[in-house]
């Protein structure tokens, strides 16, 4: 019947083109009913929530990459929960370049972008007295995410173009969501019907294949040694994954298992969540922190006192070791990320063996589930004042593993869940906290964060056209007070 479809389409469209305006505008209407066909459920009672994400369901997610390329490649976010692809996936990915045990390894990498981020704001403010911190900050991370994931040495023209393809991947997410079809639907149909929407994604997806698939052959050419600072894509192509089949010989008791490397499409696709991933989320809580400590410069000067105490004043840097140690600093990464959490819905697709029921009825196959993360972080019933910005609430949390600790069990109770809850829960979450809070307490350590005054004054409302990841809906401008002009060392 699809085939059939697919056959009669074109010829469709093509008398559509030439019909009447009455037929384009039933086509239009068409249009919208397959639209409002997909809109998702909206889920805000904990009872539910916590059925779904912390219970266990095998629900995934939509992912960019899957979406694209027709579902034929997945990697950890579409992957189904609980399969032997999510499983190895995810495993590879917690147990390699993201575990706790082996962040030290990319010191130099933080290094290197905190030494870029801050020269390149100084620049900023001498020159036109107000900084672009949004972009400036987004693409300091993204470099130690290329870095992360690809090894040191590659090209920084490539670096920048890796990141605007990156920004043109998250500004389509609306129009990704048009082609997130679930099975009882025909996802070549809406290709069809919404063909420019398409081509875009599709120009997007080759773009990346271009720029990542040299950088994954050289790698392969590169075998890391051991004593080496392994990057992402190394553990992928070392990865070998599962696959199931049914047995030839009747006798061998069904299905038996072979493994075997990642196709091409699928480490593309891996470098895209990874980069996105990393990059995203904590480009966006930095700067909500940012904004916050301009608009309570007193709790910025704690955070600056605090920091004097613990690090000496030339130190080139406040490093790893000392984060965890820096109580006001933690508090306010904490308080910040449970008002603006770094993604604003989590999205799940209801699977054929799921058994959802929401106000006493089933949801249907193929349905997407949007849980609000925000709301349950000010839910009145957990929170005192939950609007407001009280970094005092999380004093004496700790910071390193604790705070880790800490937000894994809040999001467990549904007090808190910025990076997500149950399987699919953040794997990068200790990475992730460890970058917050390490451009953090740096740039407050470098510079006096000022609000610029008129149109670029701060401004705490979310960009809700990417619906997905917490973007400020006016990007992040500051006027900087250098605190440190007789360190050069940070900028060299």
């Amino acid at each position: 019947m699809q085939v059939l479809l697919l056959l009669l389409l074109p010829l469709v469209l093509l008398i559509v083109r030439r019909a009447t305006p009455p037929i384009k505008a039933r086509l239009s209407t068409l249009k919208s009913g397959i639209a409002r066909a997909r809109k998702p459920v909206i889920i805000k009672d904990f009872a539910t929530a916590h059925h779904l994400l912390v219970r266990g369901s095998r629900m995934p997610s939509a992912s960019p990459s899957a979406i694209i390329t027709g579902r034929r490649y997945h990697n950890i976010i579409s992957a189904p929960s609980g399969g032997q692809l999510w499983r190895t996936l995810r495993h590879n990915l917690t147990s390699g370049v993201v575990h706790p045990t082996h962040l030290h390894r990319y010191a130099a990498a933080r290094r290197q972008a905190l030494r870029g981020l801050v020269a390149d704001l100084r620049e900023q403010q001498l020159t036109d007295g107000v900084a672009l911190a949004a972009e400036s900050i987004r693409d300091a991370v993204f470099g130690l995410a290329s870095t992360m994931c690809f090894g040191y040495g590659v090209d920084a023209g490539v670096v920048r173009a890796m990141a605007d393809v990156q920004t043109k991947l998250i500004l389509s997410l609306p129009a990704l969501r048009t082609f997130a079809a679930g099975p009882l639907t025909f996802p070549a149909v809406s290709r069809l019907i919404y063909r420019k929407r398409w081509r875009k994604l599709a120009g997007i997806r080759q773009k990346q294949e271009e720029l990542y698939l040299p950088l994954i052959d050289g790698c392969r050419r590169h075998r890391r040694d051991s004593d080496e600072t392994p990057s992402y894509v190394h553990t992928l192509l070392d990865l070998h994954v599962p696959v199931e089949f049914e047995a030839d010989d009747h006798n061998s008791g069904g299905k038996q298992r072979q493994q075997r490397r990642l196709e091409d499409g699928e480490l593309v696709g891996l470098c895209s969540e990874f980069l996105g991933q990393v990059t995203e989320s904590t480009a966006a809580a930095l700067q909500w922190i940012m904004a916050n400590l301009i608009r309570h410069p007193d709790i910025q000067q704690a955070i600056r006192e605090e920091i004097n105490a613990a690090v000496d004043a030339d130190a080139e840097e406040i490093g790893e070791e000392v984060l965890g140690k820096l109580d006001h600093l933690n508090a306010v990464i904490l308080e910040t990320l449970r008002l603006h959490p770094t993604i604003m819905w989590v999205f799940r697709q209801v699977m054929e063996e799921d058994q959802v029921v929401h106000d006493g009825q089933r949801i249907p196959t193929g349905t997407d589930i949007m849980f609000l993360l925000e709301a349950l972080g000010r839910d009145k019933a957990v929170w005192d004042d939950p609007d407001e910005f009280k970094p005092e609430r999380f004093h004496g949390c700790g910071g390193g593993e604790s705070t880790t600790k800490n937000l894994q069990s809040m999001a467990a109770e549904m007090k808190m869940m910025p990076f997500g809850v149950g399987r699919r829960m953040c794997p990068a979450i200790s990475v992730s906290l460890l970058h917050i809070s390490y451009f953090v307490a740096n740039l407050v350590r470098e510079f006096v964060w000022e609000e610029v005054e008129g149109e670029h004054a701060v401004q705490f409302q979310t960009d809700t056209s990417i619906m997905f990841f917490n973007r400020m809906a006016r990007p992040l401008r500051a006027h900087l007070v250098p605190r440190r002009p007789e360190a050069k060392k940070i900028c060299h």
